[in-house]
């Protein structure tokens, strides 16, 4: 068996689902020892398989317990490499993503607050393509979940990683949640150009994350030192809430540094899909 495949084993076996209290509490999640360095690590520890939309490297489908490394050479260097991951649930598995009423109509109707991904809609929010849902049309047309979901990079767990910038990578998560559930950022034009969001914008979280790496990184303007950052709910204080918000990471650029981002980690959840 070769590093690789143990790395696989070591995953799937370390992820234990149990259902409690209505929520899949996934834990025991293990990194592999020996990280490549110059490598990017994409772990699936979720129940279900994710395919990853992204703006830089392609990797599709990640089945469930599996993992994917990529070169840090082979991202856009000094740009924006951008991931979303999409649950791949079968269409039976599916909430009913036409009960997501709480978002208020089409997107623009209403501006989406963060209380519209928690409680009740917790669990729409992580299976269900919050554009497509609430309006009556999910179960007619069958692409708000399961095999005809569209999975267009508009929403879901923002991941960013902008390698080489300046003598830095730079490594950013984002929901646009705002200061409280009932307080989402501006709405453009007040606070523009620069802290505002458009009547459409979604809050960007559907899939619990963690990114660690294996050198310093520095967090905010602080430069408190860090050596990962996490998500595991809309409103997670490692991420950008609102656009002006100081939580920029900067990782000085060393041939010698790893990353492994992990979907679903050891601590995290989600809810049931029914």
């Amino acid at each position: 068996m070769n590093r690789a495949t143990r790395c696989k084993k070591r995953v799937a076996d370390g992820t234990i689902a149990i259902a409690l209290l209505g929520l899949v509490v996934l834990s025991l999640s293990f990194t592999c020892a020996g990280q490549t360095a110059g490598q990017v690590k994409f772990v699936n520890s979720c129940k279900y398989s994710l395919t990853l939309d992204s703006t830089g490297p392609q990797i599709g489908k990640l089945g469930a317990g599996e993992n994917k490394s990529i070169p840090i050479s082979s991202f856009n260097q000094g740009g924006q490499n951008r991931f979303i991951p999409y649950p791949n649930l079968q269409d039976n598995q599916c909430p009913t993503c036409d009960g997501w009423t709480d978002l208020g109509g089409p997107p623009g109707t209403k501006q989406r607050e963060g209380w519209m991904w928690e409680g009740n809609d917790a669990k729409y929010a992580a299976y269900c393509n919050p554009s497509l849902s609430g309006r009556g049309i999910c179960a007619l047309q069958k692409n708000c979940c399961g095999a005809g979901m569209v999975q267009d990079g508009t929403f879901g767990t923002h991941f960013e990683y902008t390698p080489n910038a300046g003598g830095n990578d730079f490594v950013n998560l984002s929901t646009n949640y705002g200061s409280g559930p009932h307080s989402p950022p501006n709405l453009c034009p007040k606070g523009g150009p620069d802290d505002c969001v458009d009547k459409a914008a979604v809050i960007f979280y559907n899939v619990p994350i963690e990114w660690t790496t294996n050198q310093n990184c520095s967090f905010t303007k602080k430069g408190t030192q860090v050596k990962s950052g996490k998500c595991f709910a809309a409103s997670c204080p490692d991420a950008y809430q609102h656009p002006t918000d100081d939580k920029q990471v900067a990782c000085p650029v060393s041939s010698g540094r790893w990353y492994v981002v992990t979907y679903c980690p050891g601590g995290s959840s989600m809810p049931n899909p029914k």
